[in-house]
């Protein structure tokens, strides 16, 4: 009950009320890891990456159920990638992805993160591994296709770009990169 009411604050309420509230049910529930899980992604909503970081690192602490160990992590790498803290987004997600192979979100900021470290090979791999695991995800070969760019192949991230757009024609960057590779 405990943490679903967690869930519905979250959903229900602007950030701030939402942080009111979780506080307020921390007092009364003390050493939740779902409380501290919903915590941290409430301060990350407020843009409170250190914050949120802290109280998810706090959610591992306290035993968490073993199918929500992985959305922890993921959160912890959003926070740290957030921080431009890549390598060690990467150490976390890592962890998550060894529990959960089939987690998209954390391959996807394993490829990010890689891509900002410019390791774009590695990048590729992971975003790869997103299409993998859903074809459909139209950001991800907008991601290769970008990574494609920066290593130079320009008719691979033209390709990507296309796939991409096809599948999404709304993703902004994707289109602008087309029109400057097709000049």
């Amino acid at each position: 009950v405990g943490m679903f009411s967690c869930k519905l604050i979250i959903e229900k309420n602007d950030p701030p009320e939402a942080l009111r509230q979780l506080i307020e049910i921390d007092k009364i529930l003390p050493e939740k890891y779902y409380i501290r899980f919903y915590l941290g992604t409430c301060y990350l909503s407020m843009g409170n990456a250190e914050t949120a970081y802290r109280c998810l690192s706090q959610a591992l602490e306290l035993n968490p159920d073993k199918q929500d160990i992985p959305s922890i992590y993921s959160y912890m790498g959003v926070c740290l990638k957030e921080m431009g803290r890549y390598p060690k987004a990467l150490e976390v997600l890592a962890a998550g992805a060894a529990l959960d192979a089939d987690r998209t979100d954390i391959y996807n900021l394993m490829g990010f993160c890689h891509f900002m470290l410019k390791e774009h090979e590695t990048a590729i791999k992971y975003f790869s591994k997103v299409i993998e695991l859903d074809p459909s995800s139209a950001i991800d070969y907008a991601n290769i296709a970008s990574n494609y760019r920066d290593l130079g192949n320009r008719q691979a991230a033209i390709e990507f770009y296309e796939v991409a757009l096809s599948l999404d024609p709304s993703i902004e960057f994707a289109r602008l990169n087309l029109e400057k590779l097709k000049q």
